[in-house]
């Protein structure tokens, strides 16, 4: 696959802020939010939580690390901007947030602990506090393996899928709202402009027409339904991951625009050019472009019908690139011409081609069962545990003999390269014949 590309030179340069603008999460047709200084910290109206400094900011709220004191641990205070204080629709919506996340009770969601009003009587809620790197900022940096961006994006529509499946939309969907744990976790963050599909009984806000002709969202990442202030459903969510894989695939966002007019007159027209053709472009599967593509699309109704049919396609895509992997290396280890193995550090072999029956004359099952030191000569035992060890420490082995006993009690002197991967514990090598010599 090629190499995914930065962001495109004829758009704002990333971490300019130009761009920081085109990527927040915004509520068109209403006045620009007032700066709230990190300096200034708000009141609660709760003793049991001390704020200790801003980490962060969204359309409607700033974000504060806290000090939850009667559980002595960190948590997330999410305080509803001071110039929306009188807005009844955005303090709605605000509230919507805290309920949505308490209905939503799933690894990909970031809990909340509890909800209330500060002393000015603004709407904040607490939840758990999520450490570790946006999406955005791993994109940026463009050092992560496609397969492993692969793998967070596969978590991100597993999330969406219990969303959807919970008759939720989230309508934010954007790197910088996917936050990638400090072990791995993918969480959905920022759910401030998540409605529901249907009614229910917890009040929260049902997905419908923005009043006065207001648009929320991220310019970017919206749907052309989105960006007219029309309906939502949870194909506008699938298309908020279909941009997403596209900025995974091609390293930008469908839409292109030097400035927040441009940017969304383009989702508005649904123009994406640019990025169609960056992907038709890219030499990587196909199946991940066509599933891009589809989430993408201009209408509705030809995107997949929610992010559960989305993260069904791409379960079947990662089953099916497992499958070729490992396809590919049993021809490898069967048309090898030398002995190839994975070991353990316990001492036993994992996989051995079928070289090593071909040439010691013992079963395959018996050389699995067995500890491989039982068929080295007692000489080089000793040797070979020190060179285990060295392996055992992240330092590969090169051109280390070492004698194997045949099922006839003779001996052959094989030649071994081998490196290890800690983290998994194993051992790749390979060896070959070089009793007669090299």
């Amino acid at each position: 696959m090629k190499k995914r590309t930065k962001q495109n030179p004829r758009s704002a340069a990333p971490g300019s802020d130009a761009d920081d603008e085109l990527c927040k999460s915004t509520v068109l047709g209403m006045p620009p939010s007032d700066f709230e200084s990190a300096f200034e910290t708000p009141l609660l109206n709760n003793p049991r939580y001390e704020i200790a400094d801003q980490i962060g900011e969204g359309g409607m709220g700033i974000i504060y690390r806290a000090t939850d004191l009667l559980l002595n641990r960190e948590v997330a205070v999410k305080l509803l901007r001071r110039n929306f204080a009188e807005n009844d629709g955005i303090i709605k919506a605000f509230q919507n947030e805290a309920r949505a996340l308490s209905y939503l009770t799933h690894p990909g969601v970031p809990p909340i602990y509890e909800a209330g009003l500060s002393v000015d009587q603004r709407p904040y809620h607490v939840m758990k506090i999520v450490r570790g790197l946006t999406l955005a900022n791993i994109l940026s940096e463009a050092k992560t393996a496609t397969s492993e961006l692969l793998s967070i994006f596969a978590n991100i529509c597993q999330t969406i899928a219990f969303a959807h499946a919970s008759n939720v939309i989230h309508l934010d969907l954007k790197p910088a709202n996917i936050m990638v744990g400090e072990f791995g976790e993918v969480h959905v963050m920022d759910w401030g402009l998540a409605r529901f599909e249907i009614a229910n009984d917890r009040n929260c806000e049902k997905s419908k027409p923005l009043p006065n002709g207001q648009v929320t969202g991220t310019p970017k990442y919206m749907s052309p339904e989105q960006a007219r202030g029309r309906p939502t459903t949870p194909q506008t969510d699938v298309f908020g991951l279909g941009a997403i894989l596209c900025e995974i695939l091609i390293g930008q966002a469908p839409y292109e625009g030097n400035n927040f007019r441009q940017v969304h007159e383009h989702a508005i027209r649904a123009s994406m050019d640019a990025a169609m053709e960056g992907l038709d472009e890219i030499d990587t599967d196909r199946a991940l472009v066509r599933l891009a593509k589809r989430c993408l699309a201009r209408r509705m109704e030809d995107r997949p019908a929610s992010a559960v049919e989305v993260a069904r396609e791409v379960f079947a895509y990662q089953e099916t690139a497992l499958q070729r992997i490992e396809n590919d290396m049993s021809r490898f280890f069967e048309l090898s011409l030398d002995l190839f193995c994975i070991a353990g550090f316990d001492g036993y072999f994992q996989r051995i081609n079928s070289n090593f029956s071909k040439l010691l004359g013992h079963d395959s099952s018996e050389l699995l069962a067995r500890p491989f030191l039982d068929f080295i000569h007692e000489d080089d035992r000793q040797p070979t545990t020190d060179r285990m060890s060295t392996l055992s420490e992240g330092n590969p082995v090169v051109r280390f003999k070492n004698r194997y006993r045949t099922a006839d009690n003779s001996y052959v002197t094989l030649e071994w390269t081998a490196k290890s991967i800690e983290s998994e514990s194993i051992i790749f090598a390979v060896a070959r014949d070089v009793s007669s010599g090299p």
